[in-house]
């Protein structure tokens, strides 16, 4: 997979607002946004940005159904004319009382040029219970680069343990593509806590030898710093 990795969403959104229409007339919709900046953007474990600094920053929706929508946007460095990415998502999420949690959607990435505007289409499914976590990504249409139209299986864990004013967590995920030679895993461990108003976060992103292979220097060890605000 080429790692430019992440949906045509005209369709999608238009079918979810429908739906979202249609829910309880007492339910209450939210509209948040955030910013963000990062020493470095790593997606999937691997730099998206040569190893340098990124600004991002999003909008959701909260249709208080269950359905979301959002959109993400960051810069990006691939060594190309791409400079900026922005992201459109949609889905649905709900929580049991048994505190079983899950989320299904479709996510569109999108990267802007010069002379293109190249996109990658994945569904996506989840669960969740108490501090664990578990989704699967699957590649459904991908216009990257001429000829490269893999499907793929993106799957990853997660752990997220709050510890007095600190929530320490950690990663793995691993690439299931019917490319040769493309697949690879990787993980990651960190800790955030919000002061004054803000996040702070330490994460430490690392790849085995197959995605160093990959990916070069933007797959090594590294450790980002990140600052981030929710309004």
């Amino acid at each position: 997979m080429n790692k430019r990795a992440h949906h045509r969403t005209g369709p999608v959104c238009a079918a979810v607002l429908l739906i979202a229409a249609a829910g309880p007339a007492n339910a209450e919709m939210a509209v948040t946004a955030n910013v963000a900046l990062s020493s470095d953007y790593v997606f999937r474990y691997v730099s998206q940005t040569q190893e340098e600094p990124a600004i991002s920053g999003g909008f959701d929706l909260d249709t208080g159904t269950g359905i979301y929508l959002g959109t993400w946007a960051s810069n990006v460095d691939f060594g190309d004319d791409a400079t900026v990415e922005i992201d459109f998502y949609g889905g649905y999420a709900t929580e049991f009382d048994n505190g079983l949690g899950i989320d299904v959607g479709v996510i569109d990435y999108e990267y802007f040029d010069d002379d293109a505007n190249d996109n990658l289409i994945e569904i996506y499914g989840g669960a969740s219970y108490k501090w664990l976590s578990a989704t699967a990504y699957f590649g459904v249409d991908n216009s990257l680069d001429a000829g490269d139209t893999d499907n793929y299986i993106w799957l990853e864990a997660g752990v997220e343990y709050p510890a007095g004013p600190v929530t320490l967590g950690a990663t793995i995920g691993t690439l299931d593509s019917d490319v040769a030679d493309s697949d690879y895993s990787g993980w990651s461990v960190g800790a955030s806590t919000d002061a004054a108003g803000l996040s702070f976060g330490l994460t430490y992103y690392d790849t085995d030898s197959d995605g160093e292979k990959i990916f070069g220097d933007n797959a090594d060890g590294r450790v980002v710093f990140s600052i981030s605000k929710e309004l």
